[in-house]
């Protein structure tokens, strides 16, 4: 499923193939043409080798004499002898010799005529008439300017799959950031299937269109499947691929991955005499993903990891670990389990965390989350900063959200304006997102998003915005 929307805003280098044929195949071709077998030009029959005056010459080449001496007529002439010819005017050896010499001619007219046989020379130039009317070699049409790409594609799971909701929130934040900047650019928008084919299909669907960049896929999945391959235009993933991926050219992942929030976590909290830290996580792929992710970068870092404990409802267990630990714990948990786990984990650790722990915008008194004071993390300027220029200058969405689907609706809006960027062929560029701030270099883009605390049961910007 395909629809496209507005009027092209940006262009961006482009290529097609031109239905001419290739240089390469022009020249073999007239290569064939001069060198190559080719049909023989009709020849004249060859006379036989013309001969001296006064040597003897056999009766049946001698032309036939009429009783007064003169040369006979053509249709009584059956195989002429080489008559000489004049040396201003040579006879080719297809003209009868009838009448034009005579039997007292020089013996230099005789040696000219057998130092140069006119068979020789009627078939040089019949060979060289048959190259010179063959046609010219047709020369190589240059092939058509290509066409310019204009516009985004915005490939998305299908409304009716399990991404629905996140797929509709995307497009929903995409669509608004697109308003904002004056309903500018073509917007393709493509469905995916989820499948391996189906993603690859909706990319050659997408590059069908011409546009200059695409938006998607939004699944780790889908995204997985992309990386790796040849990608003909910029491409804005909103996932980051399985394993450890080699870049792909022209492929940028934009994505809200838990992974990158608790690498950042680790930044924050790590100095060089930083203790041993502890690890609380659950038995959840997600989960365990944002504990690897810690560990791998805190010991990159530099640091060392006492224990890593998969949280199963004991806590004292938790409490001893804690105790045991130097002080700097990681919470790899929901804000359900962190608001148990806070309490046991002691008033003097450093307490970090995930944009999983972020227990909503309280209205009241009573939904502020006390018990997750102390606590860190990161998370989108979107949710904690809407005050910001950068971020206020962005509709809400029209219906309420979840804090889940306001993420993913704030990453459409930065996805729209990437993708912009992209589009126009600028792989240099920073932007202050409303999901953090922005910097695409090399052919890689980078998100960094702002740091928070809980104070006062309420989470709160760690440091303003510039």
């Amino acid at each position: 499923m395909c629809a496209a929307q507005g009027v092209p805003a940006s262009e961006g280098a482009g290529a097609q193939d031109g239905k001419g044929a290739s240089p390469i195949e022009t020249v073999r071709g007239l290569f064939d043409r001069l060198f190559g077998p080719r049909e023989e030009a009709p020849r004249a029959a060859p006379a036989k080798p013309a001969t001296s005056p006064r040597s003897p010459t056999p009766a049946a080449a001698t032309p036939a004499q009429n009783p007064e001496g003169k040369a006979a007529s053509p249709a009584a002439t059956t195989t002429p002898a080489a008559a000489p010819v004049s040396t201003n005017t040579p006879t080719p050896a297809a003209t009868s010799p009838a009448g034009t010499t005579t039997p007292g001619a020089t013996s230099s007219s005789a040696a000219t005529t057998s130092t140069t046989p006119p068979t020789a020379t009627t078939a040089t130039d019949s060979s060289a008439s048959a190259v010179s009317q063959e046609p010219p070699a047709a020369a190589a049409a240059p092939p058509p300017p290509p066409l310019p790409r204009f516009g985004i594609a915005l490939i998305l799971p299908a409304k009716s799959s399990p991404f629905g909701r996140a797929s509709d929130a995307v497009r929903q934040g995409f669509m608004a950031a697109r308003a904002v900047a004056g309903g500018k650019g073509l917007i393709v928008e493509i469905e995916s299937d989820g499948t391996p084919a189906g993603v690859l299909a909706a990319y050659e669907q997408a590059l069908a269109k011409n546009v200059a960049a695409v938006v998607g896929p939004l699944t780790r999945a889908e995204v997985t499947v992309l990386a790796g391959r040849a990608l003909a235009v910029p491409t804005l993933a909103l996932n980051t691929p399985d394993g450890a991926a080699a870049a792909t050219p022209n492929l940028y992942a934009l994505s809200l991955s838990i992974e990158s929030e608790a690498q950042s976590a680790a930044q924050s909290a790590y100095r060089a005499d930083a203790p041993r830290a502890l690890i609380v996580a659950l038995p959840s792929p997600l989960s365990r993903r944002a504990a690897a992710a810690f560990r791998d970068e805190w010991a990159r870092l530099g640091g060392g990891v006492r224990e890593t404990i998969e949280f199963d409802g004991n806590l004292a267990r938790v409490r001893q670990a804690a105790d045991r630990s130097g002080g700097i714990v990681f919470l790899a948990v929901d804000a359900e389990r962190a608001r148990v786990l806070r309490p046991h984990l002691g008033r003097g650790a450093l307490i970090l965390g995930t944009s999983q722990v972020f227990a909503g915008v309280p209205r009241n008194e009573m939904q502020k989350a006390h018990d997750l004071n102390g606590v860190r993390f990161f998370d989108l300027p979107w949710l904690h900063q809407p005050d910001h220029p950068a971020t206020m200058v962005f509709p809400r969405p029209e219906a309420p959200l979840s804090a889940e689907l306001e993420r993913i609706y704030a990453l459409g809006i930065d996805a729209y304006r990437v993708a912009g960027e992209l589009a126009g062929a600028r792989v240099d560029f920073d932007l202050d997102g409303v999901t953090g701030n922005i910097a695409v270099r090399a052919g890689a883009l980078r998100r960094v998003a702002v740091e928070v605390e809980y104070r006062d049961g309420s989470a709160a910007p760690l440091r303003q915005r510039q």
